[in-house]
C-alpha cells in the first residue's frame, strides 16, 4: 500500500483499539483522534487518490469518527462493538491492498532514463477490415519509448494511458469485475512523457513491438522501457480492432472486434480469419516504419528528428504479434532481427513457414506453450519454420512460466500463480530472464555486441532450457 494509505490504516487500527480497550471519557481525546483522523482521511485523498480497495477502511473511519463525536462512553459495549468491526473493516482494506496493490515500476538497469511520447496514425493506403466502418482508412495507436537524460519538467507517464476505457476489459478478460483494476489509474512507469531525446546525435537503432490478440501496447512496459534504457527507441503499436481497446485523441474508444477470430465455425473458416488478422498486423508494422522515416525525414520538431538509425531495425512480438513478426520479416527487408515470445504460428501463412526467415530470430516458450498437448500443433509448426530458416535461430523454454509469464501480468497480484495468470516463477524473476535474453539477443544481432548470453553453456539462468527439440 502506498504510504498515506499506511499511516491511515495505522490509525485507523490505533483508535479501533482504544475504542476496545482504553478509556471513553475524555473529550478532548476524543477531538484530537477525530482531528487526526480526518486530515489523514483527506491527506490520501489529496495526494494519492481514492481507490476501490480503500471503502472498507474509509467506512471503519466514519464508524470510528460517529462514535468519537457522540461519545458514548456510558455505553462501552457499543464503543467495543465498533472498535471491532472497524478492525475487520481495516483489515479487508488491507488485503484488498495487498492483492491488488498499485505495483512499482519494473526497475530499469541501461545507463538512459527513459521518454515517451503517444500519438495516432492514419494510414490512407489501407481501408478498415474490422469494426462497424468498412470503408474507413486504417487507423492506429503508437506509443515510442526512448533514450533520453534530461527529465526536467516532464511527468511519469502512466503505466498504461487509457486504463479507464481498457481497465474494465482487461478485468473482464480475466474473469475479473469491472472495476477490479481501475487503481492501475495510480500505476506509472519508468519513462517522463515528451522527454527530449538524449543528446550526443547518434542514431539510435529501431524496434518494433506487436501484442497478443486482445492484448495491448503497453502490455510489455516492463521489456520496451528496459530496451530504451539501453539506447533502443522502441515503438508499441494497438493494433485497433485485435487491441483488447484502443482509444484515440479525441475519445473514440474502439474494443475489440471479436469477430476478427470467430467462433463457431469450420477449422477452414477460422485459419482464413486468423491469418488474415496477422497480415493485417504485419502491415501495421510496415507502416508504422515507413511514418517514421516520413517523420525523420521532414518533421525537425519531432523528439527523435534524424536520431532513427533505419539499417538496424528489430521486429518482436508477442503470441499473435509473434505470428504477424514471422509474417513481417519474411517479405520485408527492413527487418535485421526478430524476436518471438510464444508465437502464434498457426495463423502465418504456409508460404512463409515452409519459405522460412532469412534473418537471425530468436524463440522464447513457456512450458505451458512448450509442453501441453493443446499448443503441440502449433509447437511443431514452429518447428517446420526452423527447419526452413536460412537465418540463425537461437530457441529456448522457460521452466515455470505460462503464456502471460511474457506480460506485465505476473506484477497485477502476489496472487497470480495461484488464481492461473502466471507460472510458479517468480515474478521478478521471470520478466528479469526475459529482458537479459532480449536485450542480449538486440544487442548481438543489431549492435554486434556478442557475450555469449545465447550459447547454452552460458545460459545466466537455469529456467532457460536450451536442446527442446530432438
Amino acid at each position: 500500500m502506498r504510504t498515506i494509505e499506511l499511516i491511515l490504516s495505522g490509525l485507523t487500527i490505533l483508535i479501533a483499539f482504544q475504542r476496545i480497550f482504553g478509556k471513553i471519557d475524555s473529550r478532548r481525546t476524543n477531538a484530537l483522534m477525530l482531528l487526526v483522523l480526518g486530515l489523514a482521511g483527506i491527506a490520501q485523498l489529496v495526494f494519492e487518490g481514492f481507490r476501490w480497495q480503500l471503502w472498507p477502511l474509509f467506512a471503519a473511519d466514519l464508524l470510528l469518527a460517529a462514535g468519537l463525536i457522540r461519545d458514548s462512553g456510558a455505553n462501552k459495549r457499543r464503543q467495543i462493538g465498533l472498535g471491532v468491526f472497524s478492525l475487520l473493516l481495516a483489515a479487508i482494506s488491507l488485503a484488498g491492498g495487498w492483492l491488488l496493490p498499485i505495483p512499482d515500476p519494473f526497475p530499469i538497469t541501461g545507463p538512459y532514463q527513459v521518454g515517451t511520447t503517444i500519438f495516432p496514425l492514419v494510414d490512407d493506403s489501407r481501408t478498415e477490415i474490422y469494426g462497424p466502418d468498412a470503408n474507413a482508412p486504417r487507423e492506429i495507436m503508437v506509443q515510442v519509448w526512448y533514450p533520453t537524460e534530461s527529465t526536467d519538467g516532464t511527468v511519469q507517464a502512466p503505466v498504461m494511458s487509457d486504463i479507464d476505457a481498457a481497465g474494465p476489459k482487461i478485468a473482464e478478460f480475466f474473469g475479473l469485475p469491472s472495476f477490479a483494476l481501475s487503481h492501475l489509474k495510480y500505476v506509472h512507469g519508468n519513462a517522463y512523457l515528451d522527454a527530449p531525446a538524449a543528446e550526443g546525435g547518434g542514431k539510435f537503432p529501431l524496434l518494433v513491438f506487436s501484442h497478443g490478440w486482445s492484448g495491448f501496447k503497453e502490455q510489455n512496459i516492463y521489456q520496451v522501457e528496459e530496451l530504451a534504457s539501453q539506447g533502443y527507441v522502441v515503438v508499441g503499436i494497438d493494433h485497433t480492432y485485435g487491441a483488447i481497446m484502443t482509444v484515440f485523441p479525441d475519445g473514440r474508444q474502439m474494443p475489440q472486434d471479436a469477430a476478427a477470430l470467430p467462433k463457431g465455425v469450420s477449422q477452414e473458416e477460422y485459419d482464413q480469419a486468423s491469418n488474415r488478422l496477422v497480415r493485417q498486423w504485419a502491415g501495421d508494422i510496415g507502416f508504422v516504419l515507413d511514418e517514421l522515416a516520413r517523420r525523420d525525414a521532414v518533421e525537425e520538431d519531432w523528439a527523435l528528428s534524424g536520431r532513427l538509425d533505419f539499417d538496424k531495425i528489430g521486429i518482436f512480438g508477442h503470441s499473435t504479434g509473434g505470428g504477424a513478426t514471422a509474417e513481417f520479416c519474411s517479405t520485408d527487408s527492413r527487418c535485421k532481427a526478430a524476436l518471438m515470445m510464444d508465437l502464434w504460428i498457426e495463423p502465418v501463412s504456409d508460404e512463409v513457414v515452409s519459405g522460412g526467415l532469412n534473418q537471425p530470430f530468436l524463440l522464447m516458450h513457456s512450458a505451458e506453450w512448450a509442453d501441453q498437448e493443446a499448443h503441440k500443433n502449433n509447437f511443431l509448426r514452429v518447428g517446420e519454420l526452423i527447419n526452413a530458416s536460412d537465418g540463425e535461430v537461437t530457441e529456448f523454454r522457460i521452466a515455470g512460466t505460462t503464456h502471460h509469464d511474457f506480460t506485465s501480468t505476473p506484477l497485477l497480484t502476489p496472487l497470480a500463480s495461484r488464481i492461473g495468470l502466471k507460472g510458479p516463477i517468480p515474478a521478478e524473476r521471470g520478466l528479469a530472464l526475459i529482458n537479459t535474453y532480449t536485450v542480449a539477443f538486440f544487442d548481438q544481432i543489431l549492435l554486434g555486441k556478442d557475450e555469449g548470453l545465447l550459447l547454452p553453456e552460458s545460459a545466466p539462468f537455469e529456467e532457460a532450457q536450451f536442446g527442446i527439440r530432438p
